[in-house]
């Protein structure tokens, strides 16, 4: 049987678990957690033992991009969600590189001015990708459903928001809940909502009145 190995809290995890099932590629989950993925032997048949890993017709495919580029519509590449993805995968994926790299400096030796150095940087550029969402790409009012890159998009804005969420909880959260409805609206996400928030492993939201809904 095809199988999916993925992690709840990896976004690209998540957009490839959307695209798969909204395409309707027969799969089954082999979930782990971040601490499983060294040790587990699927996920061993990647050589750089990265998630999502799909297992199908006894081929190992790895990259989300290119598993969804196998599925995806040739035009998709010149789309808004193609941008959207690109703004995911490089800018918020930045993000939250130079939050963690923040988070992990503090837990080992408190707050310096190398992980302060890291925080600012990761919480300028977390606005500026919201600044560029909203401003320049939402804004122009194409998107209109939800897609692999905007599911990419809002994973990785949530992950840099738990990263620091005093700092970017509430930054052009008014505009921003009009995107994330646009995702959680849809019937695969909404069902992944439903099936995979608040199980064991799973720390980071699936929605976005998770974050408020513990203040």
């Amino acid at each position: 049987m095809n199988k999916l190995i993925w992690v709840y809290d990896s976004p690209f995890s998540r957009c490839l678990k959307w695209l798969l099932t909204s395409y309707k590629v027969a799969h089954q989950d082999h979930i782990l957690t971040w601490q499983q993925m060294s040790s587990d032997a699927l996920l061993a048949l990647n050589p750089k033992k990265q998630v999502p890993t799909l297992y199908i017709n006894g081929a190992v495919k790895t990259d989300s991009l290119l598993i969804a580029l196998e599925y995806l519509p040739t035009s998709w590449h010149g789309s808004l969600d193609a941008k959207l993805f690109r703004l995911a995968d490089s800018d918020v994926e930045s993000a939250i590189i130079f939050l963690f790299r923040a988070n992990l400096l503090e837990e080992k030796f408190g707050q310096t001015e190398q992980s302060l150095f890291m925080r600012n940087a990761g919480v300028n550029t977390y606005k500026a990708s919201v600044d560029h969402l909203l401003d320049y790409l939402v804004n122009s009012d194409e998107i209109g459903e939800c897609n692999f890159g905007a599911v990419l998009l809002m994973s990785t804005l949530f992950a840099a928001t738990s990263l620091a969420e005093s700092e970017l909880v509430d930054y052009r959260s008014s505009e921003l809940i009009t995107f994330y409805k646009i995702v959680e609206s849809d019937p695969v996400y909404h069902k992944m909502i439903i099936d995979y928030q608040g199980r064991d492993s799973n720390s980071l939201p699936f929605e976005y009145s998770a974050f408020y809904n513990k203040r």
